[in-house]
C-alpha cells in the first residue's frame, strides 16, 4: 500500500514537471482558412491590456522565417503592424503601421479571429 502511494506522488510530480514544461516552451499554430498559403503561423507571446492585445508571431515558410510583432484591437476587429525582422524576436524594430480592418481569407484576419477568440 505504501510503495502504491509513493508511485501515486512521482508519477503525480512528473506530469506536474512535464505539463509545466510544455507550456512554457510550446509554439501554437494559428488556424488558417486559406489553405492553399505557404506560410504558417505560430504565436511565440500574447499579452492584452483591456481592449488592445499585442501578439508577436513567427512566419514560416519552406525558405523563409519572419518574426512579427501586431496589435490587435478586439472589438473593433482591427490590427496593424509594430515591427518585423528576419532575425529573431529580440530584433524587431520598425514603425507602427496604420490600423486597419483585414479582409476575411487573409493571414491577418486569421491572426484576429485567433486573437479575439
Amino acid at each position: 500500500m505504501f510503495i502504491i502511494k509513493k508511485l501515486f506522488i512521482i508519477f503525480g510530480a512528473i506530469l506536474a514537471l512535464n505539463t509545466y514544461g510544455v507550456s512554457k516552451s510550446q509554439e501554437i499554430e494559428i488556424p488558417r482558412t486559406a489553405y492553399k498559403d505557404i506560410y504558417k503561423y505560430y504565436v511565440l507571446e500574447e499579452g492584452r491590456q483591456a481592449t488592445l492585445s499585442t501578439i508577436t508571431l513567427r512566419r514560416q515558410s519552406f525558405d523563409t522565417i519572419m518574426y512579427i510583432k501586431a496589435e490587435v484591437n478586439c472589438p473593433s476587429r482591427y490590427i496593424r503592424q509594430v515591427g518585423s525582422s528576419t532575425r529573431s524576436v529580440k530584433d524587431i524594430q520598425g514603425t507602427p503601421n496604420q490600423w486597419y480592418q483585414p479582409t476575411i481569407g487573409t493571414a491577418e484576419f486569421d491572426i484576429v479571429t485567433y486573437v479575439c477568440r
